[in-house]
């Protein structure tokens, strides 16, 4: 139920996963071959467990990436892009045959092909205790992948066919998700029958696709004669449909036609169940990745804006706040306390200090030790508005933090004693995100970056620098205190200090 496609020299050509899975690699004999320098000769393997694909890197020299991200072994959704050197190849999570939609390519069936039955089953055996028994069933299984299977095989019980196929709609697309019987060569169907349940809303039955679609030269050519093909509905909407046929004239019914159809609508219902809890179940995992690192509320939209376009965006330029904290005097506080008191004061110190950070919306950028790095505006979905406040939350969070430590320092005994120093400044960097599928670092880069930290490192203990474009945005909300032109390290030019008094 998987595949992947990728372009080589602008040919594009597309690879089922069978059980053997897919190695690539510069090697000749590797399943797909891509011939470059920095590909190694056996670089990636994908394999199926159970019904899900797994990646894993062969100690690949250069690595390889899911959605952009390095990962040494990982879980593939249907979407995902692998990085192998400069190529990338699109995993889909779909049936490992291509089905076209094409009546000029509606191949015949030999007369003699063999027809799925199951179990031969008398006009009357079918009833409502039946019925009742197969919405169990499918209303039992949760994971996506093994619902559409059971779909089909019950379907295929009861209204026996030589071919079944369920195909879904993803965008503009109908993506084939189930083919019975499997197989890995291109296999095409009738568009005229597929677009006629579509565009109806409602079951389609041919006895005799010579006579009911005699506007379609390629169907009366054709050897197939018995069609059904019912849409799968859910208030109103098409998701979907489910085409059976087979060799023959008259191989089905009425009642045929009303058993798939009953079992569609009640199967349509059970898709959209399972794949809602597919898609929560990935946002949950990626969200539980990212509020390592993010405010719960920017990890939430983060982790929708993933699961809705299946990856995470380029880097980009923009204008943030950039707050760094450090402890004063660590270094003795250290050579006082005990190695383990020292880590519990840490810690609490980090987690209230984190606590502010997240309140105002802040990105946790990194620990350095005793400092925190926190980015303010930042990151911004594609989707969103800009951010025109974030030099406020910043300084505001600044103020907080001094309010935090002194509470701390305050309930602990003078031997525990400490201040901090904050820098905050404002301008433009470069964000994105560095690492793997599971260790994320969204981090900024830039000059903007570098003299925050300089503004922390110049700023007097117990209190908050800022430079000359944060104080141009919160002026008018905060009392600031004009420090002159500081010469920081590393900076040749001297640079615009205020220290923040308070709000007004």
């Amino acid at each position: 139920m998987a595949r992947v496609s990728v372009t080589v020299n602008g040919d594009q050509r597309t690879f089922a996963i069978n059980d053997r899975g897919l190695t690539i690699g510069r090697q000749l004999d590797n399943e797909i071959v891509l011939n470059h320098a920095i590909v190694s000769r056996k670089h990636v393997h994908i394999e199926l467990r159970g019904r899900q694909a797994w990646l894993t890197d062969l100690n690949s020299r250069n690595g390889v990436t899911v959605n952009r991200l390095r990962v040494k072994e990982e879980q593939l959704n249907d979407g995902d892009v692998i990085g192998v050197g400069p190529f990338e190849l699109q995993f889909e999570d779909r049936a490992a045959q291509s089905v076209v939609l094409d009546d000029n390519r509606y191949f015949p069936l030999s007369s003699e092909a063999r027809v799925v039955k199951g179990h031969e089953l008398p006009p009357e055996a079918i009833n409502l205790q039946e019925f009742y028994t197969i919405g169990m069933r499918l209303n039992q299984v949760v994971d996506f992948r093994e619902l559409l299977d059971l779909v089909m095989e019950e379907i295929m019980r009861v209204v026996p066919a030589q071919r079944g196929f369920l195909m879904l709609r993803k965008g503009e697309e109908l993506v084939p998700r189930v083919v019975l019987p499997a197989g890995t060569g291109d296999v095409a169907i009738s568009g005229s029958i597929v677009r006629k349940a579509l565009e109806g809303g409602e079951a389609v039955l041919t006895k005799d696709a010579r006579l009911d679609f005699a506007g379609s030269d390629s169907i009366i050519s054709a050897n197939i004669r018995s069609a059904i093909c019912t849409p799968l509905l859910l208030q109103g909407s098409t998701i979907g449909v489910i085409l059976l046929d087979s060799p023959g004239r008259e191989k089905f019914t009425e009642r045929d036609r009303d058993l798939v159809t009953a079992i569609a609508n009640i199967s349509a219902v059970a898709i959209e169940r399972a794949r809602l809890t597919e898609e929560l179940r990935q946002q949950g995992q990626l969200r539980q990745n990212l509020e390592r690192f993010l405010s719960p509320n920017v990890a939430k939209a983060l982790a929708r804006y993933v699961a809705e376009y299946g990856k995470l965006w380029e880097a980009q330029e923009q204008v943030v706040s950039v707050l760094f904290a450090d402890v004063k005097g660590f270094t003795s506080l250290s050579e006082r306390l005990s190695p383990r008191e020292v880590q519990d004061l840490l810690n609490e110190y980090l987690h209230e200090m984190t606590d502010v950070i997240f309140r105002y919306n802040g990105t946790l950028d990194k620990y350095i030790g005793d400092g925190i790095m926190a980015i303010f505006g930042a990151p911004r979905l594609p989707d969103e508005p800009i951010d025109d406040q974030h030099a406020m939350r910043a300084v505001a969070a600044a103020l907080e933090m001094q309010s935090a430590q002194k509470r701390l320092v305050d309930k602990w005994e003078p031997s525990k004693a400490f201040s901090i120093r904050i820098g905050v400044n404002t301008g433009t960097v470069f964000t994105g995100f560095f690492g793997t599928r599971h260790r994320l670092e969204y981090t900024a880069i830039g000059d903007t970056v570098n003299t925050a930290s300089r503004l922390e490192s110049a700023a007097e203990p117990g209190s908050v620098f800022i430079g000359d474009d944060t104080a141009q945005m919160v002026r008018a909300a905060f009392t600031l205190q004009e420090m002159g032109k500081l010469q920081l390290k590393g900076k040749q030019q001297l640079v615009s200090a205020f220290k923040v008094l308070g709000a007004k």
